[in-house]
């Protein structure tokens, strides 16, 4: 036998046996592959009877916080008619539509030459009958002593007791005149009773105005109100007095402080939520209506959570979760879910303390499944 066919035959053998090699390695490689499959493949894992494998978790109880987040417009609060408490012509009004005003701030004032007139009238009769006063006091006391010295009779005595009561009562009389000339002189001037911004005018300078005829609106904004609407799920989670951050667009720098302070009674059935008032301080009036802004609301409660990702149809009023029973099988299990946030969900029915769920793969089982985790 020739040298070269000895080399064919060595090469011949070598190639065999990579072939071989190539074959064997394929081989190991289905098959653990197919091993591979039957341990991690739901589907494979249930044809062959192993089980699913899928990622648990245990029921805890633990603090769930929800936020949210609402578009809210400033609008005012407590409207005030604004009504002289007398008659007359108004001299000056130095607020216009729209102005702010703070309380104690003067808004019109009345033409006073008649309660200035009044006044000095009155002033003028309380001294002149503090005067009358005294002298028929001292002639009581004196009228007394004669009495006892019986220099004059009881009738004549009568008489300057007479005199005396009735001058009394004409100084309690002109006194009360004095008072009311007084407090309608001071009601020439009206001031406004609140801060708040002027949303009517109906009175002007020169024009006479009668006693409680409406002559300004005050609306006020200290406290301030924020609009907003609340989705009709929401409503349950935030009472009256409750908290909220308010942040305006105007200034951003700037957080409010407020509660919740009236929700309408009545939903907004176009949008499917409820017309949710805040308030808020604004004692230097830096908020005006119409402002834009955002109020954070938060919820917080320590309660039976799980994670979010293990519920099923979670936006839907027939949430599910996949719980492992005893028997090692993944169930069914319908849950009533309460708030959310921070990846947990709160859960009010179907699960408790203790119980193992399935919070990964359960997309692809089927109840009855069995599982591992």
């Amino acid at each position: 036998m020739t040298g070269r066919m000895l080399n064919i035959m060595k090469r011949n053998f070598v190639f065999s046996v990579f072939i071989v090699a190539i074959v064997g390695l394929i081989g190991y490689l289905l098959l653990s592959a197919k091993k591979h499959m039957e341990i991690t493949n739901t589907e494979i894992a249930r044809n062959v009877g192993n089980a699913a494998p899928v990622e648990l978790h245990k029921v805890g109880a633990g603090d769930v916080t929800s936020r949210f987040a609402a578009t809210a417009v400033a609008t005012e609060g407590v409207s005030v008619a604004i009504r002289p408490q007398i008659e007359g012509a108004i001299r000056a009004q130095p607020v216009k539509l729209g102005d702010l005003v703070v309380e104690g701030q003067e808004l019109f004032r009345l033409d006073d030459t008649l309660y200035k007139s009044n006044y000095t009238l009155a002033k003028s009769l309380v001294e002149n009958r503090k005067t009358l006063l005294d002298y028929y006091s001292a002639n009581l006391s004196e009228m007394k002593s004669l009495l006892e010295g019986e220099y004059i009779s009881q009738e004549q005595y009568k008489t300057a007791f007479l005199n005396f009561t009735q001058s009394q009562s004409s100084l309690a009389e002109a006194t009360h005149q004095f008072n009311n000339a007084s407090q309608e002189l001071k009601q020439t001037q009206v001031s406004s009773p609140i801060s708040g911004v002027v949303s009517e005018v109906k009175s002007f300078p020169g024009v006479y105005i009668k006693k409680g005829e409406e002559a300004l609106v005050i609306n006020s904004i200290d406290p301030i109100l924020f609009k907003i609407l609340l989705p009709e799920k929401e409503l349950g989670n935030f009472s009256l007095g409750k908290a909220v951050d308010i942040r305006l667009s105007a200034f951003t720098s700037t957080t409010l402080h407020g509660t919740i302070y009236r929700v309408d009674p009545e939903l907004d059935e176009s949008q499917g939520a409820a017309r949710v008032y805040v308030q808020a301080p604004n004692p230097e009036l830096i908020v005006k209506p119409g402002m834009t802004g955002t109020v954070y609301l938060e919820q917080n409660k320590n309660t039976v959570r799980i994670p979010s990702i293990a519920l099923i149809n979670r936006f839907d009023d027939d949430a599910v979760v996949f719980r492992v029973s005893e028997s090692g099988a993944a169930e069914l299990t319908p849950v009533k879910v309460g708030i959310s946030g921070d990846g947990y969900v709160e859960i009010i029915e179907g699960l408790h303390v203790g119980d193992e769920i399935v919070v990964a793969g359960q997309q692809s089982l089927k109840a009855g499944d069995k599982v591992k985790g």
